[in-house]
């Protein structure tokens, strides 16, 4: 009896940690090597962008079916500022998606809409096992052996990992929003941005301020100080005059 009852904790922990409850795998933006560039080296401004960012380092199933279901892209994006001044995101760029400018969702209403059920898995409290007891062959019934309310375990297991790998999207999302990014000069800066498009487009950035297009200027070469004038000899003295 003691030994089922060993066997059917460890299973239900297993099930509960395991079976339903998604992970979540974060992105890592700055560790992408594959966004598609769409800006020449040296322009004002670099960018680049990788689509399905979300099956980046892991299959995130939870995640993507939200993803599809609410109407989303999530893109992880790189972006290098070669100006002389300082680049606002929210206020100096303007993404577009295709032809027509575009806003990203922000960070906290697209981890609200992307995450995974919690409350759900409540459903698996009525869960009841039988331990022991005997089945009838010419039946198929069990009588005696004792009830066992496998699913309050299993329905803790599942509720504290959903709610885990919500915290984890929730703050790699929050970490990674460029709204109101602050790019220095020659800086590289990467980004998660939730568009509200069921398709995928190319993804551009546009200066709105021309004056901030300027190039930063490559430091000036030090130069060469003059050479000094070669020494010059005295002139003999006349001591006495000619015969």
């Amino acid at each position: 009896m003691q030994k089922n009852i060993t066997r059917i904790l460890t299973g239900c922990a297993f099930l509960g940690l395991t079976s339903c409850a998604g992970s979540y795998s974060p992105i890592r933006p700055a560790r992408i090597a594959t966004y598609q560039s769409v800006a020449a080296a040296n322009a004002p401004v670099e960018f680049g962008y990788k689509y399905s960012a979300l099956i980046t380092n892991g299959p995130n199933k939870k995640y993507v079916k939200k993803e599809r279901k609410q109407g989303y892209q999530v893109v992880a994006v790189s972006v290098k500022n070669n100006t002389s001044a300082d680049i606002n995101f929210s206020r100096d760029l303007e993404l577009y998606f295709g032809d027509r400018p575009v806003q990203a969702v922000p960070s906290v209403q697209a981890a609200n809409d992307l995450k995974q059920g919690v409350a759900i898995y409540l459903l698996y409290v009525l869960g009841i096992g039988r331990v022991g007891g005997s089945t009838d062959p010419m039946t198929g019934q069990t009588t005696g052996g004792t009830l066992f309310p496998w699913g309050p375990v299993v329905a803790v297991g599942n509720m504290l990992g959903a709610s885990g790998a919500n915290k984890n999207l929730r703050n790699e999302f929050a970490t990674y929003d460029l709204t109101n990014k602050v790019i220095k000069p020659g800086e590289t800066v990467h980004g998660i941005l939730p568009l509200r498009e069921t398709n995928v487009a190319p993804l551009r950035v546009v200066l709105r301020n021309s004056t901030a297009a300027t190039p930063a200027a490559p430091a000036a070469e030090p130069q060469a100080a003059p050479a000094a004038a070669p020494a010059t000899s005295p002139a003999p003295s006349n001591s006495g005059g000619q015969n």
